[in-house]
């Protein structure tokens, strides 16, 4: 009976012992307030490289340079100022250029034979010619005013930019603006490379352009001033 006694007094006391180191392990794996607030913390104190993100892409954005398309207004704008005697009358030096009578020329004898050469039927119809012998030409219909005839042959915007813009800007006299607006005013390799444009070997009367004797044929400049009479 005692012997009885003891062996449950045993496994209470091993009951015990178990149920504690149960209860040991369970709180030690259990997290607390303190130590859940830290992750927590660490979480939200994490870099948000999402508006980062943004800001560089509209910054981005912001940097895309918009080219702006300028109106054709034709040379007979340029006429008011540019064919008095204190500019040299330069609108009637461009008038006696073949390039004023470009558009003509398509008509001549010559240019029906190399048009016939070249299986068009029409050279004045023709894109393939048009597109030199017409300043503008291949500008959408909503930039060439009225006035912009075929006609007109290949006139002052041909090499000083469309005037839509820097003609009010021009007549101002406010240089800055009026090449902010898009008015060229031509160095010597900036010229030679608007010649090149047409003159060169796809044209079907080329020969080797020679540009400091060409641009002779064209040349204009405003006359210096009269120094004032005493």
């Amino acid at each position: 009976m005692k012997k009885f006694a003891w062996i449950l007094i045993v496994v209470f006391v091993a009951s015990l012992l178990v149920w504690g180191f149960a209860v040991s392990q369970e709180k030690s794996t259990t997290p607390t307030p303190s130590a859940t607030a830290g992750k927590e913390v660490t979480k939200s104190t994490k870099p948000d490289t999402t508006q980062k993100e943004v800001t560089k892409s509209a910054k981005a954005d912001t940097t895309k340079k918009v080219v702006k398309e300028h109106a054709y207004v034709g040379s007979a704008k340029c006429k008011m100022c540019h064919n008095t005697p204190a500019w040299g009358k330069i609108y009637d030096k461009w008038a006696a250029t073949k390039h004023a009578t470009a558009y003509a020329t398509l008509a001549n004898e010559q240019s029906k034979g190399i048009a016939k050469g070249l299986k068009i039927e029409d050279a004045q119809k023709s894109a393939k010619c048009l597109v030199c012998h017409v300043t503008g030409y291949e500008a959408p219909a909503k930039l060439k005013g009225e006035k912009l005839t075929l006609e007109k042959g290949v006139g002052c915007e041909a090499c000083h930019g469309p005037a839509g813009d820097y003609l009010t800007s021009h007549i101002k006299k406010d240089k800055a603006l009026a090449k902010a607006d898009g008015l060229i005013k031509p160095t010597e390799a900036l010229s030679k490379q608007l010649c090149e444009k047409c003159h060169n070997q796809q044209s079907p009367t080329f020969k080797e352009f020679k540009y400091k004797e060409a641009i002779k044929l064209v040349e204009h400049h405003k006359p210096p001033a009269e120094a004032p009479k005493k």
